[in-house]
């Protein structure tokens, strides 16, 4: 951890219960997407207020839904998966709008605005689906203005045995990287459209349409990536073998010496905890932080069984009947993976 971190903070959200959560962090809060519905907290965890509510009367959402934010207007989207709709809301929680999409599919399972525009992402499963959407963009109000479809990924009809899902999309400033599981291309989209970033190299290990097929089952040998992303820094990978205990591996491709370095997970060498597996990348007053969730009773038991008392006090600070904990890493702002 002290490698590429100088601080760490435990954020354990008060008020509601947003068990099992998306989030979506802005500059000075953040969302929890819960199935009872939006709750806005800011960044120390204090709850502040509900962003419209569940249900089907107007200015109401279902509980298949994501959300992005628009901080110069003061805007909170909400995408409708099943029915490719978009309501907005203050920050209040004041609904204002509500816009049909044009989109040549329903349910995107990632969702971002940038410069009046939102993107769409699609998952890419073995499903026989044959071209499958990657993702679609369109304008403030719902009109299409590009689509893209994955020319390179054939799926056979047939039987496939697990779909291996990649729903992820890693957000650096005003880009985004963009890949799936079986393509062979990563790919850079911003407002100044796509551009192919980088290619996997030969490896028996990818995952590709052949090996999830029922009469072949090839896939246990394969690596399983839940996300890509980029800091200031590096660019990060995370991923693991098939088998289901298997650890996740956090590959680090170190910008400035074009070297690779591989973890199980992130040991904590400075707060006490056992390892940690954050996987939510964001930018936060200037600085870059990665965040995950993580189980209370974890961390207390890890903090109370320290032979450190400072470690062992700061159990007093959390309310172990409360809701899970955020763990928020903020990452250093020079370092070189080369030198540890």
């Amino acid at each position: 951890m002290s490698d590429i971190a100088d601080e760490m903070t435990i954020i354990q959200p008060d008020s509601i219960d947003y068990k099992g959560a998306g989030i979506v962090h802005a500059s000075s809060f953040f969302l929890a997407g819960t199935e009872q519905g939006i709750l806005k907290y800011d960044e120390a965890g204090h709850f502040m207020n509900r962003i419209g509510s569940i249900g089907q009367g107007p200015g109401e959402y279902n509980k298949y839904y994501t959300m992005a934010v628009n901080e110069t207007d003061r805007i909170i989207y909400v995408y409708l998966m099943p029915t490719s709709e978009l309501l907005s809301f203050s920050y209040e929680g004041t609904f204002l709008t509500k816009h049909s999409l044009q989109l040549p599919k329903d349910w995107a399972w990632k969702f971002y605005y940038m410069k009046d525009k939102f993107y769409f992402y699609y998952t890419v499963a073995a499903s026989g689906e044959l071209l499958p959407y990657t993702y679609a963009i369109t304008d403030t109000i719902g009109n299409l203005l590009s689509s893209k479809q994955d020319e390179s990924i054939h799926f056979a009809p047939g039987d496939y045995c697990l779909s291996f899902p990649s729903d992820h999309v890693g957000v650096f400033g005003d880009t985004m990287l963009v890949w799936n599981q079986y393509s062979d291309t990563i790919y850079r989209v911003s407002e100044k459209g796509e551009e192919a970033f980088a290619v996997w190299g030969k490896w028996d290990k990818r995952l590709t349409p052949v090996k999830v097929k029922v009469e072949k089952e090839e896939y246990h040998q394969s690596m399983i990536i839940y996300t890509i992303f980029e800091t200031v820094h590096y660019y990060l990978c995370i991923w693991r073998p098939y088998v289901m205990n298997g650890q996740w591996n956090y590959c680090f491709y170190d910008k400035a010496s074009g070297k690779l370095f591989n973890s199980e997970g992130i040991v904590d060498d400075l707060w006490g905890l056992p390892i940690v597996f954050p996987s939510n990348y964001y930018v936060m007053d200037g600085r870059e932080y990665l965040e995950c969730g993580y189980p209370t009773y974890k961390l207390l038991d890890a903090w109370l069984a320290s032979d450190d008392p400072k470690i062992r006090k700061q159990a007093e600070s959390i309310d172990e009947e409360g809701n899970n904990v955020r763990i928020r890493i903020r990452l250093k702002d020079k370092y070189n993976l080369v030198n540890h």
